[in-house]
């Protein structure tokens, strides 16, 4: 499927040079980045993000999302948890 995008002129002169280098299209360079991004994002909603966040002013909730975070961190195996 066709689509359109703007990006910055520097922008798109870097995904140029990168994809060029790696010995791919353009195209095929930005949606590789797209899969990967698409891929690796946190799928907590915002709003969870948000009350975990207002959460952690109580210390003991805090430690909570300390331990909690290492939890995350050692059952992870290809990248690190998302920040809260």
């Amino acid at each position: 499927m066709s689509t359109t995008v703007h990006l910055p002129a520097d922008l798109l002169a870097t995904i140029d040079r990168r994809a060029q280098g790696l010995g791919m299209s353009r195209n095929r360079y930005i949606v590789r980045a797209l899969e990967r991004a698409v891929a690796t994002e946190a799928r907590w909603s915002a709003r969870l993000v948000d009350e975990l966040a207002a959460a952690g002013a109580d210390s003991e909730v805090r430690q909570a999302l300390v331990e909690l975070r290492a939890a995350i961190a050692a059952n992870r195996t290809r990248k690190e948890p998302p920040a809260l």
